[in-house]
């Protein structure tokens, strides 16, 4: 993978291409996000490539410029260590982030001719910011409920199905794709970095099929399996358990991060709500020294009026908490907070708990366990 980011990056930079596809994730940037770009993105430069060698040949291609394919991490640069997990993840399987593309290292915009397509992985709402792309939208594979906004060309190419991970999706596309060539599973075992990536990730946002996190459904379990005809982990519990133990650690392990760098880590914006999902629980959060400095900085920059802070902990035990904050706007956030406590469709079980010294922030213990920002999401949108 890593020589495909390589030349990727260097194809699109010396402008060396015909046509443009541009696989772009979300901006929160988290694990989900980063492999599905990633390995759609190499999928389908390969599978160009195979079907390039059917139909052409070497003396018809002197000087003939090709499509590329370019995954796009819709992070700066700069902020990319804060997405530790990620970090982590795609060093252990040898890919160097200088071969990376990120969101400030293009212009996408000029990049936009008749010869575009963009492809949008784990989210089909695009943020305010890439408007602009819309009419340039080709396919779309998420694992969020289709919201009611919808505003895609009619042969947009769709892949949504409520399942625990995008990269499932992701996954079984490439799956399909490669049946119809006659491959089968040749990508999987000429690229076991992909297998790898795609196994963790699912494993992961599934938590390794945790019944109180509840989020891995009978799709996500059926890629698992598939990947592991293809890695052959000698014990497969065992080899299942140490994986996402170490992506948890990856995660959580965010001690030297200040307050401001964690509300960039993974963070959403709906409307005017920022929406920060934290590895660690909010109340550990607003702890931390100038907390809510960071918070009412961060509403200032993204032009946000409320917060929504969610946080999680894993281990002993699962533990979720939320927090409602607004530095001016405090009837909205009384209203928001009222909302999501009054919430029955679902219901996150939230249990008000007073938190001294702190004002403005209504504060509340998630008793549903299983709900995560992607249930938070369309309650904000409605």
């Amino acid at each position: 993978m890593d020589e495909f980011l390589a030349t990727t990056s260097n194809k699109l930079k010396t402008n060396n291409y015909e046509d443009l596809t541009i696989v772009l994730g979300n901006e929160s940037c988290d694990l989900d996000s980063a492999v599905s770009a990633l390995v759609y993105a190499m999928f389908l430069n390969w599978q160009y490539e195979r079907i390039k060698c059917k139909v052409c040949t070497r003396e018809k291609r002197v000087d003939h410029k090709d499509s590329i394919f370019v995954p796009v991490l819709d992070v700066k640069r700069e902020d990319y260590t804060l997405k530790t997990e990620v970090a982590y993840c795609l060093k252990e399987n040898d890919i160097n982030e200088d071969h990376l593309v990120f969101s400030d290292d293009i212009d996408i915009k000029n990049l936009l001719t008749n010869k575009t397509n963009i492809i949008l992985v784990d989210h089909h709402l695009v943020a305010k910011k890439y408007d602009f792309l819309v009419p340039y939208v080709s396919e779309i594979i998420d694992h969020r409920p289709r919201d009611k906004q919808w505003y895609y060309k009619d042969d947009t190419r769709c892949t949504i199905e409520n399942v625990g991970s995008c990269t499932t999706l992701v996954c079984q596309r490439i799956k399909d794709l490669s049946s119809l060539m006659n491959k089968d599973i040749e990508f999987f075992t000429t690229y076991p970095e992909c297998c790898r990536l795609l196994y963790c990730t699912i494993l992961l946002d599934t938590v390794n099929f945790s019944k109180d996190v509840n989020k891995g459904t009978a799709h996500d379990k059926e890629m698992v399996l598939f990947l592991e005809t293809i890695l052959k982990p000698d014990d497969r519990e065992n080899f299942r358990k140490s994986t996402v133990d170490k992506l948890v650690y990856a995660r959580s392990d965010v001690t030297k991060l200040t307050a401001e760098q964690l509300l960039k880590k993974d963070v959403k914006i709906v409307g005017d709500v920022l929406v920060p999902s934290f590895p660690i629980p909010v109340k550990e959060f607003l702890n931390k020294p100038g907390a809510l400095l960071a918070v009412s900085e961060a509403l200032n920059f993204r032009g946000c009026a409320i917060a929504l802070l969610l946080g999680m902990r894993l281990t002993p035990s699962l533990l979720r908490d939320v927090a409602v904050y607004s530095t001016n706007c405090t009837e909205k956030a009384t209203k928001l907070a009222n909302n999501l406590q009054e919430c029955n469709n679902p219901t996150f079980g939230l249990i008000p708990e007073v938190f001294d010294d702190v004002s403005n922030c209504f504060y509340y213990n998630q008793t549903n366990l299983s709900l995560t920002r992607k249930q938070y999401m369309p309650v904000l949108t409605n």
